[in-house]
């Protein structure tokens, strides 16, 4: 194989604080903190040589043993229980191969149609659910995700760790990709929006006068972009005073839409 005897780009600890480091960043946006979790000492208990025998690259459990974890309060069709679009965590706390490996079929993505399986050094991080989901895969060895979107149409996105994530806080800080209460996210790019701040503020009458119930207007998601940053997106959210307020709003019209 052409990786026997290679030496991987980043540590398991480096990786950990890479993870940590967007984790802890999404607590202060959408997230509830006290969900952060990290391993004891040792690493996570069930990540034992008798429990992992064959399961991949000693590097791999290294990484999942070490690894913070961010648990969700919310369902996973509620975009504040997840990490991107339609994308939740593994919840590799507790090892358990099947979980860790059911949903490899989407490798596919990656080879192109083919029959390669995932390499040992490959892992799923977080889990896609549905059209346009996003599951990323981390190569531990080449120090790399692998984004890919479920039946969207878009080629799968190779990255250095660091790099991808630092763009995924980006697209963050700039409200590119949108948390809203119950709802699945907004990706702007997905909807045809551009990213930045309109000249015009959208008034709440101007969403009320709205006859479709759904919270998916171009309107709609300007107003909550709005309202987040009143709110103090990104450095200083309050999050709960935001997503209440817009919970509100948004049951107000459907309530007025009966």
């Amino acid at each position: 194989m052409p990786d026997a005897g290679k030496s991987p780009v980043y540590s398991a600890s480096e990786i950990g604080a890479v993870v940590l480091e967007f984790l802890t960043f999404l607590t202060t946006l959408h997230r509830d903190s006290a969900g952060l979790e990290m391993p004891p000492p040792g690493g996570w208990p069930s990540y034992t040589p008798e429990n992992c025998a064959g399961f991949k690259s000693e590097l791999v459990i290294e990484v999942l043993r070490n690894l913070p974890y961010l648990r969700s309060f919310d369902s996973h069709e509620d975009s504040l229980g997840q990490i991107h679009y339609k994308s939740c965590l593994l919840d590799y706390t507790t090892f358990d191969s099947e979980i860790l490996t059911e949903s490899e079929y989407l490798w596919e993505y990656v080879s192109d149609g083919g029959d390669e399986s995932v390499p040992d050094h490959v892992f799923i991080f977080s889990e896609g659910r549905e059209s346009g989901g996003r599951t990323l895969f981390l190569d531990v060895l080449h120090g790399k995700v692998i984004e890919v979107e479920i039946r969207g149409g878009n080629e799968p996105i190779i990255q250095d760790i660091k790099e991808y994530f630092e763009e995924l806080k980006r697209k963050y800080r700039n409200l590119e990709i949108i948390p809203i209460p119950h709802m699945d996210m907004v990706e702007l790019e997905a909807v045809g929006m551009r990213p930045g701040e309109p000249d015009e503020e959208v008034s709440k009458e101007e969403i009320m006068m709205q006859s479709d119930p759904d919270w998916e207007s171009d309107l709609d998601i300007q107003y909550t972009q709005q309202l987040y940053r009143a709110f103090g997106w990104p450095d200083n959210f309050r999050r709960v005073e935001a997503f209440s307020e817009l919970r509100e709003l948004i049951e107000a019209r459907y309530a007025a839409s009966e």
